[in-house]
């Protein structure tokens, strides 16, 4: 699980540095651009570690397995948390040291993102799971996205000067093509867990079942692709690596293996590397 968390953080500093590649194919990195996007992974890791450790508390909250490897391992995840602490706060000490009406929207924006992760799974213990805002019906997904798409690429082009010159609308574009990706990615792990959720959160694969859910995904990345053409002017060397995902995410079943999984993870990470590079 620790495992996973720290790919979840890299993918997490992928998704930055696609933004800033997607806005800016001239982007070059400065210290404090890495700095910035560490700090976007090591809260990441927090935040899955957060919803980890609710689920832990309550008896059907994780698998039994699982459940007992986090309780173990509790003490060392929280020693590894207070040291990332600090980095995770970087980005935000970074962004609002200053304060006119620029930063009041985006210390909203962050106030709500970090809303939505700490009640993501709800408070800790067993009465805690009626905060959870992934139990309201088919909205699950929808937290994900938005969460993902505000710290991954809205926080991150207000923060780096290089993308002043970004219209609104190109602006809205790189959230939205961030969101659909995510949520494409997010899917195949929701229809692994459809029987374990429960059927009151009506998630896609619970409404859609597997076929639906693997049409969602790609529909989702199909999307994705129109928004990132537009932001690259029709250039297709920045679609390699969600066309690739199209290709995963239709293989998506209830009975893939962990490995499958962390493909998926790992498809974040590549498009950022391929960005970079090409």
């Amino acid at each position: 699980m620790i495992w996973s968390n720290a790919v979840i953080a890299v993918g997490a500093i992928g998704c930055v540095t696609t933004s800033w590649s997607l806005a800016d194919p001239d982007f070059s990195w400065s210290p404090n651009a890495f700095w910035f996007a560490c700090g976007i992974g090591a809260a990441t890791w927090l935040a899955y570690t957060w919803q980890r450790h609710v689920k832990s508390t309550r008896n059907d909250g994780l698998r039994t397995a699982h459940r007992e490897w986090h309780r173990s391992h509790w003490p060392q995840l929280r020693l590894i948390s207070i040291f990332l602490l600090p980095f995770a706060a970087f980005p935000s000490w970074m962004s609002l040291h200053g304060w006119n009406r620029e930063t009041a929207i985006v210390a909203a924006s962050l106030f709500l993102a970090s809303v939505l992760t700490i009640l993501y799974a709800g408070l800790p213990g067993q009465g805690g799971i009626r905060f959870a805002l992934r139990r309201l019906p088919r909205l699950k997904l929808l937290w994900i996205g938005v969460v993902w798409a505000l710290v991954t690429a809205g926080w991150p082009l207000w923060w780096s000067p290089g993308m002043q010159g970004l219209t609104p609308s190109e602006q809205w574009l790189l959230m939205s093509e961030r969101g659909c990706i995510i949520m494409a990615l997010t899917l195949p792990f929701d229809l692994r867990d459809i029987q374990w959720d429960p059927p009151s959160m009506r998630t896609i694969p619970q409404l859609v079942g597997p076929i639906g859910t693997r049409i969602s995904a790609l529909l989702l990345l199909g999307l994705a692709c129109i928004a990132r053409a537009a932001l690259v002017d029709g250039d297709l060397t920045p679609l390699l690596w969600p066309v690739a995902m199209m290709g995963a995410v239709a293989c998506a079943r209830q009975d893939r293996p962990p490995a499958y999984f962390l493909m998926l993870d790992g498809l974040l990470i590549a498009d950022a590397i391929w960005l970079s590079v090409r």
